[in-house]
């Protein structure tokens, strides 16, 4: 239950992030209305889960003892320590979501839900990064049920705010200044760099 909890909280790193994939999320969900955003978000959480599955499962055939190797943590930490640099130095660049061309109403639906695979699929910063969360389960917990639940509070902590982004888009959109995308950036950058850092510091404490 720990790991699921944990899970949760680091959920809201990419929850709260404000890449393409959020962006063209809010845009298509105030052009075409929740119920058929639905299906965008269906796809996210599809390649969301397949590129966890993928990189954890990788990850894990690299090690079969119960303490992965010095690598993982020294790695991982280092590697979400820069994820967490990116995230705060980096400037906003203005998104703007290709439009989906008026169609019958269940070719909308099989066209979002094909756009968020593509978006999810082709970007390397996703699967950085959630190679990176891979990375953290392995190295913080020691065993493959904690590894599932603390998957299943990040994967169920994103999909519940992206419903909820959907939901309240028209709300959304207003707050969607440099500002607060700024003071987003940096608040989940500072995230990251924590995890990192306990992932080195715990590594160099049991040495």
């Amino acid at each position: 239950m720990i790991a699921y909890l944990i899970g949760l909280s680091a959920g809201l790193v990419p929850a709260l992030s404000t890449g393409p994939v959020f962006l063209t999320l809010v845009q298509h969900a105030i052009d075409r209305g929740f119920k058929y955003v639905i299906y965008f978000i269906l796809g996210v959480a599809l390649t969301d889960t397949a590129i966890i599955m993928i990189t954890w499962l990788g990850l894990s055939q690299i090690t079969a003892s119960d303490q992965p190797p010095a690598g993982f943590s020294i790695g991982g930490g280092l590697l979400l320590i820069a994820f967490g640099l990116v995230f705060i130095l980096k400037k906003e660049t203005k998104e703007r979501p290709d439009q989906l061309v008026t169609t019958p109403g269940h070719l909308q639906k099989f066209g979002l839900f094909s756009h968020a695979i593509m978006l999810n699929a082709i970007n390397p910063v996703i699967w950085g990064f959630w190679a990176a969360i891979s990375n953290y389960a392995i190295t913080e917990f020691n065993d493959t049920t904690s590894e599932l639940l603390f998957f299943a509070g990040v994967l169920n902590m994103v999909w519940v705010t992206d419903l909820l982004k959907a939901y309240y888009a028209q709300k959304l959109k207003k707050y969607l200044n440099e500002k607060f995308k700024k003071i987003l950036r940096v608040g989940i950058g500072l995230v990251l760099i924590v995890l990192g850092t306990k992932l080195l510091v715990e590594y160099y404490l049991l040495q």
